[in-house]
């Protein structure tokens, strides 16, 4: 019982979260998919299937391939530009011919803007499942468990500090009493 009241009471932190800022129309979509989300959410095979698909590993390696492959083709414009410029200082420097044509400029600059946007799509789409598929954020994609680790051992690592020396003050005046003594 406890578990489905905490899940309830996530579901409408995060509604509320939600439409703050947002207008009545798409509130209400986002509201409707979450319904049947938690619908389909409530079965074990979609359960299974959303922690599979909300995943480190295979979300980091959709990422990957996705942004990868917009890099790669960033760095074969890169080449074509860099080999660009060589045939223009070669021809310049042979030829005596000033040919600006032959630096693929456009290429590059196209083919930068398309993996920065790529880039930015694949970003907003990893929020957005993080958004409305996670339901823990511990599993959100991004989530890094270490560092949540080392923040809370800092915590109880300051507390037993701070306990520690209210021992050593506390031990230090029972001394001083016990030389008055």
């Amino acid at each position: 019982m406890t578990n489905t009241t905490n899940t309830d009471e996530v579901k409408k932190v995060k509604r509320s979260r939600r439409k703050a800022g947002i207008p009545n129309p798409i509130s209400e979509t986002m509201d409707a998919v979450n319904n049947l989300s938690d619908v389909m959410i409530d079965s074990r095979l979609a359960g299974d299937f959303r922690s599979f698909l909300t995943s480190d590993k295979v979300m980091g390696f959709a990422v990957g391939v996705v942004v990868g492959n917009a890099f790669s083709d960033f760095v074969k414009t890169f080449v074509d530009l860099s080999s660009g410029i060589v045939q223009f200082i070669y021809v310049w420097l042979v030829k005596g011919i000033v040919n600006g044509a032959v630096i693929p400029w456009a290429n590059f600059i196209k083919s930068f803007f398309t993996m920065i946007l790529i880039a930015a799509s694949v970003f907003a789409l990893v929020k957005l499942l993080n958004l409305m598929l996670v339901r823990n954020p511990k599993e959100r994609f991004g989530y890094n468990a270490s560092l949540a680790e080392t923040i809370e051992v800092r915590k109880e690592q300051q507390e037993t500090n701070k306990l520690l020396r209210e021992l050593i003050e506390l031990n230090k005046s029972q001394q001083n009493d016990a030389k008055m003594l």
